[in-house]
């Protein structure tokens, strides 16, 4: 049996389209975000007692697929505070600060608690609308004075395909790490730190 050329690619995108709605599978996405901050010595050698908690009321992220097909979850694996952890204080040593996971010989330490984490991508009519997001609380000490501040970072996009196990995990990365980066360079968060 012989095709037009031109139908082609409509056959070959029906058939990716019919190969991903197959392989669905529940995915769990591992937290490494990609954390850089500008180099400097604003910190002067200050210890800071660095902690992360994962204070997520929901531990899945969401739900992908189609709604009218097949569907499945999506969440994180279960303990990323230590993959967490050594990316923010890898990012404070950046800003001249002595990140540790123990208490200083003074009161300054940084709490990141990660309160909400979200990622869902469905079908619509002939799209799939993908949206991640992220709250990050930061919590800063030093003797009496402290600073807390939510963070928040998102992604929106639509697309004709919906997306694999690897853009999933590095859109998740992206927003935690974009949210990370706020917090780190908020001039009140880390000029308290550096008191």
């Amino acid at each position: 049996m012989n095709f037009p050329l031109r139908s082609v690619p409509l056959v070959l995108g029906l058939s990716v389209l019919l190969l991903q709605g197959c392989s669905l599978s529940p995915q769990n996405i591992k937290l490494d975000p990609p954390v850089t901050v500008s180099p400097s010595s604003l910190g002067q050698g200050k210890v800071v007692w660095v902690q992360v908690n994962d204070a997520r009321l929901r531990k899945t992220l969401g739900n992908v697929g189609n709604p009218d097909g097949k569907i499945t979850q999506v969440s994180v694996e279960h303990d990323f505070s230590k993959t967490v952890y050594q990316r923010v204080a890898a990012a404070l040593r950046d800003l001249g600060f002595v990140a540790q996971p123990t208490p200083g010989p003074d009161e300054r330490s940084l709490i990141v608690e990660v309160r909400d984490l979200k990622y869902q991508s469905l079908k619509q009519t002939v799209t799939f609308a993908t949206e991640a997001s992220v709250s990050i609380a930061g919590m800063a000490r030093n003797g009496v004075d402290h600073y807390d501040r939510v963070y928040n970072a998102g992604e929106q996009k639509t697309g004709p395909l919906m997306p694999d196990e690897k853009e999933r995990a590095e859109t998740v990365n992206r927003v935690v790490a974009a949210a990370i980066e706020d917090m780190l360079n908020d001039p009140r968060l880390t000029g308290l730190l550096a008191q």
